[in-house]
This record gives C-alpha cells, structure tokens and sequence, in this order.
C-alpha cells in the first residue's frame, strides 16, 4: 500500500515529532511504500531514515492530532491520536465518515485500534549505576496546564539542556527524584530507565495511569505508591524492549486493517 505521513519537523527531542518520522521509515521497511509531507516548518528530516518528501494524490494519508483539518485533501484518511484529541487546543478535529480511526495509547481512546510503541532509546537510557547527587525538575509542557515553580536546589532539564540525548542520560543517572510537571513526556520514562524515580508535581491528567507501561512514577513519598513504582520500573526496561520488537509486526496487522476499512467503504 502506499502511505503518506503527515509529519512536523524531525527532532530527537519531541516523542511525538520523533514517532511520526519513524512511523513513515517502519512502513518503508515492512514493504509498503510511504513517503512524508512536512506540514509546518521548519522543514527537518532524519536523513538516516528511508523517508522520502513527497505525497501521491492515491496514497492513504496518515494525519496526526496535530492536523484538525484535511490539508491534502485526502480521498482517504487514518486519523493517528498521538495524544488526546483535545489536548492542546478546543480547535474540533475534522473527522469524515469514512476516516479511519487509530490510537497511540489506549489512554487517549479506547474504542478503536490501538498502535503502541514506548520510543525509548534503550542504547542510551539505562542505568549506569552512578552515584546520585541531586534532584531535577522539568517543565515541558507543563507550563500549558497551569504555574510551574521552579524549584530550588534542583537541576532543571529543559528540551535544549542537557544538548543531547547522551548527556540528558548522563545528568538523569546522577539524578535521585526528577520533579516532572509534564505528565505526559516520555522524558519520564527516560528518566526511570536511568534509575531516577519520577514524581509528578501536578494530577492533571487522571487518564494517564491508563498507559501501557504501568505506574512508573509517584505522587507523593507514600510507601505504598514507592512501593508500586519501583516494582514496575523494575521491569521497564524489558517491557519496554519486547514491545519495540514487536511494534513492527503490529504495523503490518494495522495495514492490514487499514486496507480491508477502505475497501469496504470504496
């Protein structure tokens, strides 16, 4: 089948910047054709990746939550929540009839097909056994939901600081609690794949407790809730590793569907 994937700038620093991009190489790899259509700018794009720009006017377009509308002009349409359909802003998202619906997270939508993968990198995050020197906050985007106090004493983790992802896992591996007012950044998971135990500032977000990894951070210093976390972070990892090794035979089902939905709708 042929795809084209509607996809912001590339960043290793967005998950969900990141994903989209990765979403367009994977179906390169299992044997579909798909190529991607920057829809903002700027224009960025992994160059390591197989994901030629481009679209074909008889490609099924794959549309994020980002996009509300129909852009392409799409005679056939996956509409991918990579997040909640209302997350980030009361613009409504203009479904049709025919689109098909797809889900990242159970979380964000539970009554339609769900295409999960943690986007971790496992090369990177781990924990290296590092003596832990202090504590770390992180806003993120926090700061859409409500007052983020910076806190004293503490180092803060900003999307440009630590530069890299190799030194955000250096600072995260000397981290004992990161401070998280970013419910929903997979720079959570990164942290506790580095040892450092997340607690979130703010319970904005009750759905979040849904997700496919299970309650990897703390709300408070309750034994009970540690107690918790600690025994799901202690399996993260492998988790974490399998459904990765998975995700591409979970594309190809996805596809399959994909096609069967818009043959019955013509």
């Amino acid at each position: 089948m042929k795809f084209t994937v509607a996809v912001p700038a590339y960043t290793p620093r967005s998950g969900g910047h990141w994903y989209c991009h990765f979403l367009a190489h994977t179906l390169n790899e299992i044997g579909h054709t798909a190529t991607i259509h920057l829809y903002e700018p700027p224009f960025r794009i992994n160059y390591d990746w197989n994901t030629p720009v481009g679209y074909d006017p008889e490609s099924i377009v794959i549309y994020p939550e980002g996009v509300r509308n129909d852009p392409l002009n799409a005679k056939r349409k996956v509409r991918y929540l990579l997040t909640r359909e209302n997350m980030f802003t009361k613009d409504p998202l203009q479904w049709s009839p025919t689109d098909f619906p797809l889900s990242f997270s159970k979380a964000f939508r539970s009554d339609c097909d769900v295409l999960f993968r943690p986007n971790s990198n496992l090369e990177i995050f781990n924990n290296t056994e590092q003596t832990r020197l202090f504590n770390a906050f992180y806003v993120g985007k926090g700061s859409r939901f409500g007052t983020c106090n910076v806190l004293p004493d503490c180092v803060e983790i900003m999307r440009d600081y630590p530069s890299t992802q190799e030194e955000l896992a250096k600072v995260l591996n000397k981290t004992r609690i990161f401070f998280s007012y970013d419910e929903v950044s997979a720079t959570n998971v990164d942290a506790a794949l580095c040892g450092a135990m997340p607690y979130f500032m703010t319970k904005h977000f009750e759905w979040v407790q849904e997700n496919e990894l299970g309650k990897h951070w703390i709300y408070s210093l309750d034994p009970e809730e540690v107690a918790l976390a600690k025994e799901n972070i202690r399996t993260l990892r492998p988790r974490i590793m399998q459904m990765q090794k998975e995700y591409p035979t979970k594309l190809a089902d996805i596809c399959n569907k994909i096609e069967a939905h818009f043959k019955n709708v013509g």
